[in-house]
């Protein structure tokens, strides 16, 4: 869920917009660039960046089309976010990633084993806007952090972070194998090449190995244990003085959050004052057993109570 801070809300929000149009947008142009680069100069390197921004513009849809259906549902009034959407498009990077990071390592020592003829005059040509796009973004949504709560912009500020270093060392390491080219130590150069290229895409396997089974779990609804179970009746039974009964207690964990919604029934008599204090200490009961919760106590009256229990006065016969 993205959830801006409140007071912040209309103002950080069309920035966030912005990030996603800009990042999304510049991408483009990056990407033909980088595709026929790598082509021209046979770089295996600039074929595995090519091809992981391939794979990033199909996520960075998935969040361009999130904001709009924030936009186009509440106006920036509530600007929550987009269920589980982001959860997915990471899912589909990180499925296509696994695969497309296996070839760059198998074509990487393929070419260690059999070097090709590369031109690295030419494979430094799209290094050098990439490192610019990746500082410019970053700073950019590092500047949102501080406005925003939103998962969406810690994920842009993590994503630019991380490209900042690659694009870096990417313009280093082909900068020192053109130099070495230049000197006559091509043989050296030939190495580098396609080492780097394996080391991106190893580097391109683990995010995607991280991002599936990641996502995957918070995906994926599972109901709570047995042993959870009996941990909140526990409790439940603790409280039981303070309660009339119990309704429906709804719970189920996805990746490592619990989420418990209970249905309590109260005394019509009872103030709100005392049922909040109540939700409390049974969330703080909870939370010496489960670290990351997401607890919701629903109070009804006491007349829904007995209907609901079959003690109403058509059952009391029965």
């Amino acid at each position: 869920m993205n959830n801006l801070k409140v007071g912040n809300s209309e103002e950080s929000f069309p920035e966030l917009k912005k990030l996603v149009d800009i990042t999304l947008y510049s991408m483009i142009p990056l990407m033909v660039l980088t595709v026929v680069t790598g082509i021209l100069s046979n770089s295996m390197t600039i074929l595995a960046v090519a091809l992981d921004y391939g794979l990033s513009f199909i996520v960075q849809l998935f969040a361009f089309k999130s904001i709009r259906t924030i936009v186009k549902s509440n106006v920036m009034k509530f600007p929550y976010g987009t269920g589980k959407l982001e959860n997915f498009s990471a899912i589909v990077y990180g499925a296509l990633a696994i695969p497309a990071s296996l070839f760059i390592i198998y074509s990487s020592i393929m070419r260690l084993i059999i070097p090709p003829a590369i031109s690295f005059g030419i494979a430094q040509i799209p290094l050098i806007p990439n490192l610019v796009r990746s500082i410019l973004l970053f700073w950019k949504s590092r500047q949102l952090m501080q406005a925003s709560e939103s998962p969406m912009v810690h994920s842009y500020y993590v994503n630019f972070k991380v490209s900042t270093i690659i694009d870096t060392s990417l313009l280093i390491s082909l900068s020192v194998v053109f130099l070495l080219v230049n000197l006559g130590h091509g043989q050296i150069a030939y190495v580098i090449d396609p080492t780097v290229s394996s080391l991106f895409g190893a580097y391109m396997l683990f995010c995607g190995a991280t991002l599936t089974t990641g996502n995957f779990r918070v995906l994926i609804d599972f109901p709570l244990p047995e042993d959870d179970q009996l941990k909140i009746m526990a409790i439940l039974a603790q409280e039981y003085s303070d309660y009339e009964n119990i309704g429906n207690i709804y719970t189920r964990f996805s990746g490592k959050t619990r989420f418990i919604e209970l249905e309590l029934y109260f005394k019509k008599e009872l103030s709100l004052a005392e049922i909040t204090n109540l939700g409390q200490r049974i969330e703080s009961r909870l939370r010496q057993h489960f670290r990351d919760l997401r607890f919701v106590l629903i109070p009804l009256c006491d007349k829904t109570t007995s209907e609901k229990a079959g003690y109403s006065d058509k059952n009391e016969g029965n």
